[in-house]
């Protein structure tokens, strides 16, 4: 009994390294934390950018005329600022109007050859699972909107999160999604090794019910031949 114990312990450690190795092999490493901005051509006087928002979502909006008190106070910015007004088709700053991001870091000087900008999500949702319209603005340091990108819709992420990293060049505007490996590998892959492993289990318990049946029968002929010797 203490060898089958050992056994199913043997194969219980194989099949979760396999398992482990696998998941390891489809591990995601993304940062789903920030939001990701790159930029390429941007309208001369160009200090910042913001992504306009078109939905009007309350988990995430401000008080109403009261801007991002972080983000407003890092730009320099209040709600006099045209950005601050913006509110054309429905669209309105995300960095000023609402509360589901905060800048962390920007350049997007002339002389950077690596325009970027870092916004902090302050929510665990996928803010654009609510925000799937959006925009980018090029402003100066006063607010004053320079030049607005096309509108891209965002595609929803219904399982898990999402690491997004949004690029503007001009007016041009793309985002992209990364959700990581496919949702059924996650499931599918402990499924089968669990599987696998009562099939190797099933197997050697059957072969160690056959073993004793033939140990059993090999004893009860050879019991049988000593009886006839004796008689």
């Amino acid at each position: 009994m203490k060898r089958v114990l050992n056994t199913i312990i043997v194969l219980f450690f194989s099949v979760f390294m396999c398992v482990f190795s696998s998941m390891n092999a489809f591990a995601w490493d993304a940062d789903t934390t920030h939001l990701y901005i790159c930029f390429g051509e941007v309208p001369e006087g160009t200090a910042f950018a913001d992504i306009l928002v078109k939905e009007d979502w309350k988990r995430y909006k401000g008080e109403e005329d009261c801007i991002h008190g972080f983000n407003g106070n890092l730009l320099g910015l209040d709600g006099s600022c045209e950005l601050a007004k913006y509110n054309k088709d429905g669209y309105s700053s995300l960095l000023l109007m609402h509360s589901a991001v905060i800048l962390e870091e920007y350049d997007l000087s002339q002389e950077s050859k690596n325009r970027h900008m870092v916004l902090g999500l302050e929510t665990t949702d996928n803010i654009f699972d609510h925000y799937r319209h959006i925009k980018v603005a090029y402003c100066d340091k006063d607010g004053k909107i320079l030049g607005i990108t096309n509108e891209v819709r965002v595609k929803s992420v219904p399982f898990g999160k999402a690491a997004y990293t949004i690029k503007a060049d001009g007016s041009k505007l793309t985002c992209d999604v990364d959700t990581g490996p496919p949702f059924y590998l996650l499931i599918l892959i402990p499924l089968g090794a669990i599987l696998l492993l009562l099939i190797m289990i099933i197997c050697l318990v059957i072969r160690i019910i056959r073993k004793k049946q033939s140990a059993n029968m090999i004893k009860r002929i050879q019991s049988g031949e000593t009886d006839n010797e004796r008689k």
